[in-house]
């Protein structure tokens, strides 16, 4: 081997190492980012409600953990969410603004009340699961989802049933996708409007109904004036494991009522990574857990992915109820 070749064949690891370096480096500066400005946690409601109290607990941790000490919560209510997220996608690529999601970023959507769908957004994390359930009085002599459909087939209007404060939510959809799986038309189901949860469990306890289709409530049940006859999720709930859900009962409706956080269109791999791993931190937080438990929410977390592809098959199922219902647009 000439001396040139041997100069050559000492010095390639070096020039090898040094062309890896050069590759390496860009891609490790694309993805890393971090606010450098005040961080907006958008809110669908006003203060006090559920979504305010998770927005501010989140800024909470954050900066106890000392991770980001710039946040405010920015309460924007109004046309089911409509106001917010309009508000939060008003700057693409703008990764300093994120809101909380429930399925109202969806079904608002189908319903025609907003052009704006979660397709508009960049998914960042799903971070809760809230079970839907039908409940009864204690003394019901529905006494599970097989005695509900024996009902139904005699009569779809022999059983009064609240939604709480709106038709086509998730609440809605639970008697409709059981009545739909035995044949039975949803649309003939005895279905009531109230106030919101609290004025349909007065009128459940008062005699004046027959059901009620809510989340989880939990101090009733556990008080026993009242009967879970099932939930809507595909396993049995962590804040109350003693309640059957209605998959166990031979009936496969899964309504998955969800907290999510979601961000403006066009944010880059780098902003994403980085609210990915701020929600994570959260939802390890046993603090984060019990508040979510305050409302019947399991805390979960799944990355923007996932989330993204989880959003897509409700938007199908909830597009599909909603069409039973003659609801969708």
């Amino acid at each position: 081997m000439s001396a040139i070749a041997k100069q050559i064949s000492h010095k390639l690891p070096v020039f090898m190492a040094m062309c890896m370096a050069a590759l390496v480096l860009p891609s490790m500066a694309q993805t890393t980012w971090k606010p450098d400005k005040t961080v907006e946690i958008v809110v669908t409601a006003g203060a006090g409600g559920g979504n305010d109290r998770n927005a501010r607990l989140m800024q909470k941790l954050w900066q106890e953990a000392k991770l980001l000490d710039n946040v405010v919560v920015q309460n924007k209510p109004g046309a089911g969410g409509a106001i917010a997220y309009n508000y939060t996608n008003q700057n693409a690529g703008d990764g300093h603004r994120i809101v909380v999601a429930r399925t109202g970023l969806i079904s608002n959507h189908i319903l025609g009340l907003t052009p704006l769908s979660y397709t508009d957004m960049t998914p960042i994390a799903l971070m809760g699961f809230q079970a839907m359930a039908l409940v009864v009085r204690s003394d019901s002599s529905i006494r599970n989802v097989k005695d509900l459909i024996a009902r139904w087939k005699t009569d779809p209007q022999s059983v009064s049933i609240s939604l709480g404060g709106t038709r086509g939510s998730a609440t809605h959809f639970v008697p409709a996708l059981i009545a739909k799986a035995v044949g039975v038309d949803p649309q003939k189901l005895k279905t009531l409007i109230f106030a919101g949860s609290n004025d349909s469990m007065i009128n459940l306890l008062g005699g004046h109904i027959d059901m009620m289709a809510t989340s989880l409530p939990v101090e009733h049940h556990k008080a026993g004036k009242v009967r879970v006859i099932g939930i809507a999720t595909d396993k049995r709930s962590s804040i109350l494991p003693d309640i059957p859900t209605i998959k166990e009962q031979g009936f496969d409706v899964i309504v998955p009522s969800w907290t999510a956080i979601v961000g403006p269109k066009g944010l880059s791999a780098a902003q994403v990574a980085y609210w990915e791993g701020m929600m994570e931190h959260v939802s390890k937080n046993e603090s984060w857990k019990q508040d979510l438990a305050k409302e019947s929410i399991d805390s979960v977390f799944m990355k923007s992915q996932a989330t993204r592809e989880f959003l897509a098959k409700d938007y199908q199922m909830t597009r599909s109820v909603l069409v039973d219902l003659g609801m969708a647009k």
